[in-house]
């Protein structure tokens, strides 16, 4: 039992050390980015990741840090991470509309209906964890109204409770509609493009047509692999074949 405390001791203790090794390299980040170095704020940064620390806050860093450097590529990759961590923050979907700017690709969404355009904006106000657990919430809620418009007896409460719980097993079920849309959204595999400029082709081979070009920082959907190559579709529906050493993918 002993040996095992001490054991337990130097893990925990190991663990305090680890965060705070954490915690330093991002404040000397933090000073470094401050300061106007921006390589050294990158490589602090950088250094916590390959300890596999990952936050919205950091790749927001990474992503302000690329962007004073003019890393376009890097700059639109970081600021997606940290979208996808805290989808509804204001000021990271700005940066983000930022370093989209520098892309030389303007490329058009597919025109959406007003339907889609109100899902959307409810979709992006929670990541898909915080809608599974308003879904789970509202069905706990919905059941306890059940029972206490079953176990009631006198009318007017049970009114008061069916009418209620008909409300909230709507919102459930709305709920759980939204949280199906965003794990479709989410499953999607998005990537960036990383090099300078690289051909888009009509077969994943270097003898088929070349489709059109694409630039760095260019987002685009991954929608099948193939010995080296990835089929794209990007936001206005062109598809076709690309490198995978072109692009970055999402995480």
């Amino acid at each position: 039992m002993k040996k095992f405390s001490v054991i337990l001791l130097a893990i925990l203790f190991s663990s305090h050390l680890f965060a705070q090794d954490t915690a330093a390299l991002f404040e000397q980040g933090n000073a470094a980015y401050n300061g106007g170095n921006y390589a050294l704020a990158v490589e602090k940064y950088e250094a916590i990741l390959t300890q596999e620390q990952h936050s919205a806050e950091l790749y927001f860093n990474l992503g302000n840090t690329h962007y004073r450097l003019g890393n376009v590529a890097e700059s639109v990759y970081y600021f997606e991470q940290a979208k996808r961590l805290q989808p509804a923050d204001k000021t990271i979907r700005n940066n983000a509309a930022f370093a989209n700017n520098m892309t030389l690709d303007a490329i058009e969404e597919l025109p959406e209906t007003q339907l889609e355009t109100l899902q959307q904006g409810i979709l992006v106000r929670f990541s898909l964890d915080q809608w599974a657990k308003i879904t789970l919430f509202l069905a706990w809620l919905s059941f306890v109204l059940f029972l206490l418009y079953r176990f009631n007896q006198p009318i007017q409460l049970k009114r008061i409770f069916f009418v209620i719980g008909c409300v909230v097993l709507l919102l459930t079920l709305s709920s759980l509609s939204l949280s199906q849309a965003k794990l479709s959204e989410d499953s999607l595999k998005k990537a960036i493009v990383f090099n300078a400029e690289i051909e888009i082709w009509a077969e994943p081979n270097k003898r088929s047509d070349i489709l059109f070009l694409l630039h760095e920082g260019t987002s685009l959907n991954v929608l099948s692999q193939l010995e080296g190559w990835s089929k794209i579709k990007l936001a206005n529906g062109s598809e076709g074949w690309i490198e995978n050493n072109a692009i970055k993918t999402l995480h």
